[in-house]
C-alpha cells in the first residue's frame, strides 16, 4: 500500500463527479428501502405504533434540534473558513480552525439527542428503529443535489465535511459510523433491558463514545503533539491520531463508569469495569480504521460490559 498520510486540513478529493455515480444515490435508495420495509412491518405487526403521536412528535423535535446544531456548526465554519463557488469549505492543515471541530457537533447530536427524553411508551425495538431512521434522514437531506441547491443544507454539510475525507464524507459517516452504530445501540439496549434488566447501564457505552470519542478528535487536533497513524477503512490512505485524543477517551470511559456506579449489581462488576472498560475502549479507538471507530468501540464496549454483568 502506498504510504499516503493525510493530516487534518489536507484535501483528499472533490465533489466534481456526477452524484448519480456516487454513494449519494445509493444512500437515497437505501433509505427509501429501509423506510418502506419498516413501514410495512409496522402496519403488519404493530399498527398501534402510529397512534403514539407523542412519540413521533418527539422524534421530529429531536430531528429539528440536530439540524439546528448542524446549522450552527456550519455557520461557525463559514465564519472562520473560506468557501468555493459552490459553498464547500476550503481549508489547509496550517489553519488553526478545522471542520474536525464542528463535525463532532453532529456526532454528539446523533447519539445523545435521542437519549434526552426517551419515551415512556411505546416499548420495544420498533420505536428505536424508527428513531434511527429519523437520524439517518438528517444526513439524507445533505446529498449533493439537495445541498448544492440550498444554502440551508449546505451549511449543515459544511459542519461535517472534513476535507481529508472528500469525496467520501457522507459514505463514511453513514456506512462506517451512523448506520452500524445506531443498529448496535438498538440491539444492545434491548439486550441490556431484557437479558440483564439494566437498561441504564447501556448509557455508559453511548456516553463514552459520543463524548469521549467525540472530543478525542478536536482535542487531538488542537493539543495533540505526539501522533500515530491508522488506516482508512478502504486502506487507500492513512490518517493521523494523537495520544492526547486517546487519553481523552480513557478519561471519559472511566468517568462514566464511576458516574453509573449505582447501576452495577455488585462491587465485582463495578471494579472489573473500572479496571477493564477504560483501557479497552481506548485501545478500540486507537486501532480502529479511520471513520469506523464509533461502531467498533460500541460493539466492543457493549460486549465487554455485558460479559462482566452476565458472568460476575
Amino acid at each position: 500500500m502506498q504510504d499516503n498520510i493525510l493530516m487534518p486540513g489536507d484535501a483528499a478529493g472533490n465533489y466534481n463527479e456526477k452524484w448519480t455515480r456516487t454513494f449519494d444515490l445509493t444512500f437515497l435508495i437505501l433509505w427509501l428501502v429501509l423506510f418502506m420495509l419498516l413501514l410495512c412491518y409496522t402496519i403488519a405487526f404493530d399498527p398501534h405504533l402510529f397512534e403514539a403521536k407523542a412519540f413521533f412528535m418527539k422524534s421530529v423535535v429531536k430531528l429539528s434540534v440536530m439540524m439546528v446544531l448542524a446549522l450552527l456548526g456550519g455557520m461557525l465554519c463559514r465564519y472562520y473558513c473560506h468557501t468555493d463557488k459552490k459553498g464547500y469549505i476550503t481549508t489547509s492543515k496550517n489553519g488553526w480552525f478545522k471542520v474536525n471541530y464542528t463535525r463532532k457537533i453532529q456526532h454528539f447530536a446523533a447519539y445523545l439527542v435521542p437519549l434526552l427524553s426517551p419515551p415512556t411508551e411505546p416499548w420495544g425495538i420498533l420505536p428505536h428503529l424508527w428513531e434511527s431512521l429519523f437520524v439517518l434522514f438528517m444526513f439524507l437531506v445533505l446529498i449533493k443535489p439537495i445541498r448544492e441547491a440550498s444554502s440551508f443544507f449546505m451549511l449543515q454539510f459544511n459542519s461535517l465535511d472534513r476535507v481529508e475525507d472528500r469525496p467520501n464524507t457522507l459514505k463514511w459517516i453513514v456506512l462506517g459510523n451512523m448506520l452500524p452504530g445506531l443498529l448496535i445501540i438498538t440491539i444492545f439496549k434491548q439486550i441490556f433491558e431484557i437479558s440483564l434488566n439494566l437498561p441504564l447501564l447501556a448509557s455508559v457505552v453511548v456516553f463514552t463514545v459520543a463524548i469521549g470519542d467525540g472530543l478525542a478528535e478536536p482535542v487531538g487536533t488542537y493539543l495533540g503533539k505526539k501522533k500515530y497513524v491508522v488506516p482508512s477503512w478502504n486502506l487507500k490512505n492513512r490518517y493521523v491520531r494523537s495520544y492526547a485524543g486517546s487519553a481523552c477517551v480513557y478519561f471519559f470511559a472511566l468517568l462514566f463508569v464511576l458516574l453509573y456506579k449505582g447501576q452495577f449489581e455488585n462491587p465485582q462488576e463495578f471494579w472489573l469495569s473500572v479496571l477493564l472498560f477504560p483501557p479497552v475502549m481506548t485501545l478500540s479507538e486507537a486501532f480502529a480504521p479511520h471513520s469506523m471507530d464509533t461502531p467498533l468501540m460500541m460493539l466492543i464496549g457493549f460486549s465487554l460490559l455485558y460479559g462482566i454483568c452476565a458472568f460476575f
